[in-house]
């Protein structure tokens, strides 16, 4: 689970099949636009000059969500994305620079805190981490609720993994949980926060498989577990399925298990490709697509998504996919 971040893969060509927004209203995140239209003018005659500024940030802010130029090489990808980062920087700063205790200057934060981790990889200097900016955020005083609601949940999202630390640490994190929901019912990425929460303990995962045959999770514990979120029609899905069909030929003999979740919507495509490719684990298939049952209940917005589970049954990575034999080697290891 993470915040939705603003990804430099989307524009350099490398992005994973994505839940459009058609199909994830319900999940859909207020635009920094819709949220300062919430959010009054502490004046009810404000400065035009002010207000230019702050249209100037709206409009860097959309050209990097929205861009109009499509890359034609990775070069040309992140010269653009270094170019909107650089202009949504100006902007800010002159907004800041005119009207620095105005209350909207937490939408831009916000913003700044989904483009942190991009930063680096287009060769610019970093402008406070992504969780130092969400503390920023909840700790003002003037910061909207709609702003802070989200700082809240994302905070939440990005501090699941590490509060896994202790019994004392899982608890402590269910508890912010609690009050957050309690603070903001109606926050978008509620969801994607309960789904990190589910993952704080042992995963839990029964279900009927392709075949028609019972499957419980729990039965693989002292195994380690690739969960593997993927379609036969995700592109990058199929791409990867060499490195984990090499890493599931050499490591299965020694305690290595694959469990699919399958967003397809034709059993038949599935039963077909299944056969093809010589895929010899368990699939989960509903024929919902992106409504998929499990896919849906651990927030999934994205495919292809790859955990891996330790030997306890807990999930320890996310984004098992790079260097996938490395990590499953380190984990068979593990007492």
């Amino acid at each position: 689970m993470m915040m939705k971040r603003l990804a430099l893969g989307i524009l350099l060509g490398t992005a994973p099949c994505l839940l459009v927004p058609s199909q994830a209203q319900a999940q859909d995140e207020p635009t920094a636009t819709a949220a300062a239209a919430e959010v009054p003018a502490d004046d009810e005659d404000v400065d035009a000059a002010v207000e230019a500024l702050w249209e100037e940030v709206e409009a860097a802010i959309d050209g990097l969500q929205n861009p109009v130029l499509q890359p034609r090489s990775r070069e040309e990808a992140v010269s653009l994305f270094r170019e909107g980062i650089e202009a949504f920087d100006k902007a800010y700063a002159a907004f800041i620079k005119d009207v620095p205790t105005d209350s909207r200057r937490w939408i831009a934060r916000l913003f700044a805190a989904k483009i942190a981790a991009s930063r680096p990889l287009v060769g610019l200097e970093e402008a406070g981490t992504l969780l130092e900016i969400l503390d920023e955020i909840l700790e003002a005083d003037d910061a909207a609720a709609e702003v802070k609601s989200e700082a809240s949940a994302a905070q939440l999202i990005e501090t699941a993994n590490t509060a896994k630390e202790s019994e004392a640490t899982r608890k402590a994190w269910k508890e912010k949980l609690a009050r957050h929901l309690k603070k903001y019912p109606s926050e978008a990425l509620n969801g994607d926060a309960e789904a990190a929460g589910a993952l704080l303990d042992p995963l839990e995962l029964e279900f009927t498989d392709v075949k028609g045959e019972e499957f419980d999770l729990s039965k693989l514990r002292g195994k380690v577990v690739l969960i593997d979120f993927w379609a036969t029609w995700c592109e990058p899905c199929v791409a990867e399925l060499p490195n984990v069909l090499a890493a599931y030929e050499e490591l299965h003999p020694k305690g290595f298990e694959i469990v699919g979740i399958s967003l397809d919507q034709k059993k038949e495509d599935l039963e077909n490709f299944i056969k093809e490719r010589k895929m010899p684990w368990v699939q989960y298939y509903d024929g919902r697509g992106w409504e998929n049952e499990i896919s849906t209940r651990f927030g999934i917005t994205a495919i292809p998504a790859m955990w891996l589970l330790n030997k306890k049954g807990m999930v320890v990575d996310m984004q098992a996919s790079a260097n996938l034999e490395v990590k499953v080697k380190q984990l068979l290891e593990e007492e």
